[in-house]
Protein backbone atom coordinates (compact mmCIF):
# COMPACT_ATOMS: atom_id res chain seq x y z
CA UNK A 1 0.00 0.00 0.00
CA UNK A 2 1.27 3.66 -0.40
CA UNK A 3 3.14 4.28 3.01
CA UNK A 4 1.32 7.70 2.89
CA UNK A 5 -2.16 6.28 2.99
CA UNK A 6 -0.55 3.40 5.38
CA UNK A 7 0.32 6.08 7.72
CA UNK A 8 -2.80 7.46 7.35
CA UNK A 9 -4.72 4.25 8.14
CA UNK A 10 -2.91 3.70 11.14
CA UNK A 11 -3.50 7.50 12.27
CA UNK A 12 -7.27 6.24 12.17
CA UNK A 13 -6.95 3.85 14.23
CA UNK A 14 -4.91 5.23 16.87
CA UNK A 15 -6.41 8.50 17.06
CA UNK A 16 -10.31 7.14 16.73
CA UNK A 17 -11.61 4.43 19.65
CA UNK A 18 -12.83 1.47 18.32
CA UNK A 19 -16.08 1.96 20.15
CA UNK A 20 -16.89 5.26 18.86
CA UNK A 21 -19.90 5.89 17.14
CA UNK A 22 -19.95 5.43 12.92
CA UNK A 23 -21.96 8.51 11.23
CA UNK A 24 -24.80 6.19 10.67
CA UNK A 25 -25.36 5.84 13.86
CA UNK A 26 -25.50 9.45 14.68
CA UNK A 27 -28.25 11.75 14.16
CA UNK A 28 -27.29 14.26 10.81
CA UNK A 29 -26.23 17.06 13.58
CA UNK A 30 -24.31 15.07 15.58
CA UNK A 31 -22.58 13.63 12.73
CA UNK A 32 -21.90 17.25 11.58
CA UNK A 33 -20.17 18.36 14.24
CA UNK A 34 -18.09 14.84 14.16
CA UNK A 35 -17.15 16.13 10.43
CA UNK A 36 -16.06 19.36 11.23
CA UNK A 37 -13.89 18.36 14.05
CA UNK A 38 -12.61 15.68 11.97
CA UNK A 39 -11.47 18.16 8.93
CA UNK A 40 -10.20 21.01 10.74
CA UNK A 41 -6.95 19.45 11.35
CA UNK A 42 -7.14 18.93 7.62
CA UNK A 43 -7.66 22.70 6.59
CA UNK A 44 -5.30 24.36 8.47
CA UNK A 45 -2.27 26.00 6.35
CA UNK A 46 -2.07 26.09 2.76
CA UNK A 47 -3.08 29.03 0.22
CA UNK A 48 -3.67 32.50 1.39
CA UNK A 49 -5.99 34.40 -0.10
CA UNK A 50 -6.33 38.05 -1.00
CA UNK A 51 -10.24 38.03 0.07
CA UNK A 52 -12.65 35.72 1.25
CA UNK A 53 -16.34 37.09 1.84
CA UNK A 54 -19.21 35.85 2.14
CA UNK A 55 -22.02 36.02 -0.32
CA UNK A 56 -25.82 35.58 -0.29
CA UNK A 57 -27.01 34.28 -3.66
CA UNK A 58 -30.78 34.68 -3.89
CA UNK A 59 -33.78 32.26 -4.99
CA UNK A 60 -36.07 30.15 -3.35
CA UNK A 61 -34.31 30.66 0.51
CA UNK A 62 -30.57 33.17 0.38
CA UNK A 63 -27.95 30.80 -0.56
CA UNK A 64 -24.54 30.77 1.63
CA UNK A 65 -21.94 30.76 -0.78
CA UNK A 66 -17.91 32.11 0.14
CA UNK A 67 -15.85 33.99 -2.32
CA UNK A 68 -11.92 32.68 -2.24
CA UNK A 69 -10.00 35.27 -3.96
CA UNK A 70 -6.18 34.28 -4.76
CA UNK A 71 -3.57 36.36 -5.06
CA UNK A 72 -2.61 35.19 -8.31
CA UNK A 73 -5.88 35.97 -9.78
CA UNK A 74 -6.08 38.74 -12.39
CA UNK A 75 -8.89 41.64 -12.17
CA UNK A 76 -11.03 39.38 -13.87
CA UNK A 77 -10.43 35.94 -13.83
CA UNK A 78 -12.07 32.57 -14.52
CA UNK A 79 -14.10 31.60 -11.65
CA UNK A 80 -15.42 28.55 -9.97
CA UNK A 81 -18.63 27.63 -8.79
CA UNK A 82 -17.66 24.34 -5.56
CA UNK A 83 -20.11 22.25 -4.48
CA UNK A 84 -18.71 20.16 -1.33
CA UNK A 85 -19.24 16.56 -0.18
CA UNK A 86 -20.61 15.11 2.41
CA UNK A 87 -23.35 12.90 1.04
CA UNK A 88 -25.91 15.61 0.83
CA UNK A 89 -26.14 15.07 4.68
CA UNK A 90 -23.07 16.34 5.92
CA UNK A 91 -19.87 19.19 5.31
CA UNK A 92 -19.75 22.97 5.09
CA UNK A 93 -17.54 25.80 3.40
CA UNK A 94 -15.79 24.95 6.61
CA UNK A 95 -14.62 21.30 6.19
CA UNK A 96 -13.87 22.03 2.82
CA UNK A 97 -12.30 25.58 3.08
CA UNK A 98 -8.95 24.35 2.41
CA UNK A 99 -9.62 22.41 -0.87
CA UNK A 100 -11.38 25.61 -1.79
CA UNK A 101 -8.13 28.00 -1.20
CA UNK A 102 -6.29 25.08 -3.25
CA UNK A 103 -8.38 25.08 -5.85
CA UNK A 104 -8.29 28.85 -6.58
CA UNK A 105 -4.86 29.22 -6.05
CA UNK A 106 -4.04 26.70 -8.79
CA UNK A 107 -6.74 27.70 -11.21
CA UNK A 108 -5.76 31.49 -10.43
CA UNK A 109 -9.75 32.11 -10.30
CA UNK A 110 -12.27 33.04 -8.24
CA UNK A 111 -14.23 30.26 -6.46
CA UNK A 112 -17.13 30.39 -5.02
CA UNK A 113 -18.31 27.86 -2.68
CA UNK A 114 -21.41 26.81 -2.05
CA UNK A 115 -23.32 26.29 1.11
CA UNK A 116 -26.22 24.17 -0.37
CA UNK A 117 -29.73 22.68 2.11
CA UNK A 118 -28.94 19.33 3.53
CA UNK A 119 -31.39 16.08 4.27
CA UNK A 120 -33.01 15.17 6.04
CA UNK A 121 -33.97 18.50 6.85
CA UNK A 122 -34.45 19.41 3.21
CA UNK A 123 -34.73 16.67 0.84
CA UNK A 124 -33.99 15.68 -2.53
CA UNK A 125 -34.60 17.69 -5.00
CA UNK A 126 -34.08 21.04 -2.20
CA UNK A 127 -30.11 20.76 -2.93
CA UNK A 128 -29.96 20.39 -6.44
CA UNK A 129 -32.65 23.31 -6.38
CA UNK A 130 -29.91 25.25 -4.75
CA UNK A 131 -27.17 24.40 -7.50
CA UNK A 132 -28.83 24.91 -10.15
CA UNK A 133 -30.35 28.79 -8.98
CA UNK A 134 -26.85 29.23 -7.68
CA UNK A 135 -25.27 28.28 -11.09
CA UNK A 136 -27.77 30.83 -13.24
CA UNK A 137 -27.04 33.91 -10.73
CA UNK A 138 -23.11 32.94 -11.14
CA UNK A 139 -23.96 33.21 -14.70
CA UNK A 140 -25.44 36.53 -14.53
CA UNK A 141 -23.51 38.07 -12.07
CA UNK A 142 -20.01 36.93 -12.44
CA UNK A 143 -18.64 40.49 -13.72
CA UNK A 144 -19.92 41.63 -10.16
CA UNK A 145 -17.62 39.10 -8.63
CA UNK A 146 -14.93 39.59 -10.87
CA UNK A 147 -15.39 36.42 -12.85
CA UNK A 148 -15.31 36.34 -16.29
CA UNK A 149 -18.52 34.94 -17.58
CA UNK A 150 -16.94 33.09 -20.78
CA UNK A 151 -14.05 31.26 -18.25
CA UNK A 152 -16.87 29.70 -15.24
CA UNK A 153 -16.53 25.93 -14.18
CA UNK A 154 -18.69 23.93 -12.12
CA UNK A 155 -17.09 21.53 -9.67
CA UNK A 156 -17.67 19.61 -6.73
CA UNK A 157 -16.73 16.33 -4.79
CA UNK A 158 -18.06 13.41 -3.68
CA UNK A 159 -22.17 14.68 -3.31
CA UNK A 160 -20.72 17.54 -5.02
CA UNK A 161 -19.80 16.04 -7.95
CA UNK A 162 -22.80 14.42 -8.26
CA UNK A 163 -24.70 17.51 -7.32
CA UNK A 164 -22.13 19.41 -10.32
CA UNK A 165 -23.18 16.58 -13.04
CA UNK A 166 -27.48 16.70 -11.90
CA UNK A 167 -26.60 20.52 -12.35
CA UNK A 168 -25.30 20.61 -15.54
CA UNK A 169 -28.18 18.33 -17.00
CA UNK A 170 -30.57 20.31 -15.10
CA UNK A 171 -29.52 23.64 -16.83
CA UNK A 172 -29.48 22.06 -20.04
CA UNK A 173 -32.82 20.06 -19.88
CA UNK A 174 -34.57 23.23 -18.99
CA UNK A 175 -32.82 25.14 -21.62
CA UNK A 176 -30.40 27.37 -20.37
CA UNK A 177 -28.03 28.13 -22.50
CA UNK A 178 -24.61 26.56 -21.56
CA UNK A 179 -22.82 28.26 -18.61
CA UNK A 180 -20.08 26.22 -18.17
CA UNK A 181 -16.59 26.09 -19.95
CA UNK A 182 -15.65 22.24 -17.64
CA UNK A 183 -16.38 20.50 -14.85
CA UNK A 184 -14.51 18.83 -12.00
CA UNK A 185 -15.51 15.59 -10.52
CA UNK A 186 -14.13 14.44 -7.77
CA UNK A 187 -14.82 10.74 -6.89
CA UNK A 188 -18.93 11.03 -6.98
CA UNK A 189 -21.95 9.12 -6.95
CA UNK A 190 -23.19 8.60 -10.85
CA UNK A 191 -24.65 5.07 -10.48
CA UNK A 192 -27.96 3.71 -8.86
CA UNK A 193 -27.38 -0.25 -7.25
CA UNK A 194 -24.13 -1.95 -7.01
CA UNK A 195 -21.24 -2.02 -8.70
CA UNK A 196 -17.70 -3.70 -8.63
CA UNK A 197 -16.00 -0.89 -6.58
CA UNK A 198 -18.76 -1.26 -3.98
CA UNK A 199 -18.58 -4.74 -3.64
CA UNK A 200 -14.78 -4.55 -3.43
CA UNK A 201 -14.60 -2.01 -1.24
CA UNK A 202 -17.96 -0.86 0.49
CA UNK A 203 -17.54 -2.57 4.18
CA UNK A 204 -14.10 -1.85 4.32
CA UNK A 205 -14.67 1.75 6.40
CA UNK A 206 -12.14 3.49 4.54
CA UNK A 207 -13.70 6.81 4.70
CA UNK A 208 -16.95 5.70 3.04
CA UNK A 209 -18.47 3.06 3.11
CA UNK A 210 -22.07 0.91 2.25
CA UNK A 211 -23.61 1.45 5.46
CA UNK A 212 -22.98 5.43 5.06
CA UNK A 213 -24.24 5.35 1.74
CA UNK A 214 -27.71 3.77 2.48
CA UNK A 215 -27.81 6.51 5.50
CA UNK A 216 -26.89 8.93 3.15
CA UNK A 217 -29.53 8.05 0.37
CA UNK A 218 -32.25 7.54 3.22
CA UNK A 219 -31.71 10.99 4.73
CA UNK A 220 -31.16 12.25 1.06
CA UNK A 221 -34.53 10.56 -0.74
CA UNK A 222 -36.49 11.26 2.14
CA UNK A 223 -36.56 7.73 3.54
CA UNK A 224 -36.64 4.85 0.78
CA UNK A 225 -37.46 6.40 -2.54
CA UNK A 226 -35.45 4.50 -5.14
CA UNK A 227 -32.25 6.28 -6.24
CA UNK A 228 -32.84 6.21 -10.32
CA UNK A 229 -33.58 8.76 -13.15
CA UNK A 230 -30.79 11.27 -14.62
CA UNK A 231 -30.53 13.54 -11.71
CA UNK A 232 -29.90 10.89 -9.14
CA UNK A 233 -27.65 8.76 -10.93
CA UNK A 234 -26.72 10.95 -14.16
CA UNK A 235 -24.88 7.46 -15.79
CA UNK A 236 -28.53 6.75 -17.26
CA UNK A 237 -28.92 10.47 -18.61
CA UNK A 238 -28.28 11.49 -22.30
CA UNK A 239 -25.15 13.24 -21.49
CA UNK A 240 -24.86 15.09 -25.07
CA UNK A 241 -23.70 18.71 -24.61
CA UNK A 242 -22.29 18.72 -21.16
CA UNK A 243 -18.62 20.63 -20.75
CA UNK A 244 -15.39 18.55 -20.91
CA UNK A 245 -15.24 17.14 -17.47
CA UNK A 246 -11.85 16.07 -15.52
CA UNK A 247 -12.84 13.01 -13.01
CA UNK A 248 -10.32 12.23 -10.31
CA UNK A 249 -10.83 9.14 -8.16
CA UNK A 250 -8.83 6.61 -6.03
CA UNK A 251 -8.50 2.62 -6.30
CA UNK A 252 -9.57 2.00 -2.63
CA UNK A 253 -12.98 4.06 -2.71
CA UNK A 254 -16.04 2.49 -2.92
CA UNK A 255 -17.08 4.82 -5.75
CA UNK A 256 -14.12 4.32 -8.03
CA UNK A 257 -16.53 2.36 -10.45
CA UNK A 258 -18.93 5.31 -10.82
CA UNK A 259 -16.23 7.56 -11.80
CA UNK A 260 -14.87 4.65 -14.53
CA UNK A 261 -18.36 4.57 -15.81
CA UNK A 262 -19.15 8.08 -16.16
CA UNK A 263 -16.40 8.70 -17.67
CA UNK A 264 -17.26 6.29 -20.38
CA UNK A 265 -20.62 6.46 -20.74
CA UNK A 266 -19.85 11.29 -21.17
CA UNK A 267 -16.81 9.52 -23.59
CA UNK A 268 -19.88 7.79 -25.73
CA UNK A 269 -22.04 11.14 -25.68
CA UNK A 270 -19.16 12.63 -27.38
CA UNK A 271 -18.48 14.54 -24.06
CA UNK A 272 -14.43 15.17 -23.81
CA UNK A 273 -13.79 13.43 -20.30
CA UNK A 274 -10.26 12.99 -18.84
CA UNK A 275 -9.85 10.04 -15.98
CA UNK A 276 -6.94 10.26 -13.52
CA UNK A 277 -7.49 7.26 -11.08
CA UNK A 278 -4.85 7.34 -8.03
CA UNK A 279 -3.59 3.87 -6.73
CA UNK A 280 -4.47 3.55 -3.05
CA UNK A 281 -6.23 6.39 -3.29
CA UNK A 282 -9.41 6.72 -0.70
CA UNK A 283 -12.31 8.58 -0.97
CA UNK A 284 -11.96 12.08 0.36
CA UNK A 285 -8.59 11.91 0.04
CA UNK A 286 -8.94 15.42 -1.81
CA UNK A 287 -9.23 16.93 1.89
CA UNK A 288 -5.78 15.79 2.60
CA UNK A 289 -3.22 17.85 1.78
CA UNK A 290 -0.12 16.03 3.04
CA UNK A 291 -0.67 13.21 0.09
CA UNK A 292 1.34 13.71 -2.90
CA UNK A 293 -1.96 12.38 -4.85
CA UNK A 294 -3.70 14.94 -3.82
CA UNK A 295 -1.00 17.87 -4.99
CA UNK A 296 -0.99 15.88 -8.42
CA UNK A 297 -4.34 15.81 -9.10
CA UNK A 298 -4.53 19.50 -8.16
CA UNK A 299 -2.00 19.75 -11.03
CA UNK A 300 -3.92 17.83 -12.94
CA UNK A 301 -6.95 19.99 -12.65
CA UNK A 302 -5.11 23.15 -13.05
CA UNK A 303 -3.73 21.33 -16.62
CA UNK A 304 -7.27 20.55 -17.79
CA UNK A 305 -9.13 23.87 -17.29
CA UNK A 306 -6.15 25.90 -18.23
CA UNK A 307 -6.66 23.85 -21.57
CA UNK A 308 -10.33 24.63 -21.64
CA UNK A 309 -9.60 28.28 -21.67
CA UNK A 310 -7.03 29.18 -23.66
CA UNK A 311 -9.07 26.85 -26.24
CA UNK A 312 -7.09 23.53 -27.14
CA UNK A 313 -8.97 20.16 -27.70
CA UNK A 314 -9.93 18.15 -24.42
CA UNK A 315 -10.54 14.96 -26.53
Amino acid sequence: MNPQIRAFIEMLKATIPADAPKMWQLTPPQAREQGERFFARFNAGGPQMAEVRDVQVPGRRRILSRLHVPGNAAATSPGLLYLHGGGFVVGSLSTHDRLARELAERLAARVLSLEYALAPEHPYPAALDDCVEAARWLAAHAGELGMDPARLVIGGDSAGASLSAATLLRLRDEGSRPLFSAAILLYGRFTEGETESLRAWGDRELMLSRKQMKWFDQAYLGGGAPRSGPYLAPVEADLRGLPPAILVVGTLDPLLSDSQLFAAALQKAGVPAELHVYEDGVHAFMQLPMFDMTRDALEKIAAFVGIRFAGGDAR
